[in-house]
């Protein structure tokens, strides 16, 4: 290998390193209030009560139910239990594409899994 313009039998591992910075993101269309999988310094875990704890807000401060779904994590988190295939896809489009509006179906299934049955 050639490393620095010179010939080298071994090369570092910091050599292909950079330093990339990281900066925030606040979306217009997605939340982020739902916990997060797999990280450490968030003590709430993934759960039906912290999903209904997000749900709940629905019609209180100008959130309704589909801005309250509209999170990664929470979305995430639904593909565990809903068809990946046939429900989530609709799920997701009524996220993109707030027109389209999500079947009441949808809702009674969600807030049934959340513990808050007849609250969308």
């Amino acid at each position: 290998a050639i490393q620095e313009g010179k010939p080298s039998a071994t090369v570092e591992n910091n050599f292909f390193l950079t330093v990339v910075p990281i900066n925030a993101y606040q979306s217009d269309m997605l939340v982020a209030q739902f916990p997060t999988a797999n990280r450490a310094f968030d003590d709430r875990m993934q759960t039906h009560d912290e999903m209904k704890r997000q749900l709940s807000k629905s019609g209180q401060a100008g959130w309704n139910f589909i801005d309250l779904l509209s999170d990664f994590s929470l979305l995430l988190y639904l593909c565990k239990f809903m068809d990946v295939k046939t429900d989530m896809p609709k799920i997701c489009a009524s996220v993109k594409d707030r027109e389209l509006q999500l079947d009441d179906g949808y809702k009674i299934i969600i807030t049934s899994m959340a513990g808050m049955d007849g609250s969308y």
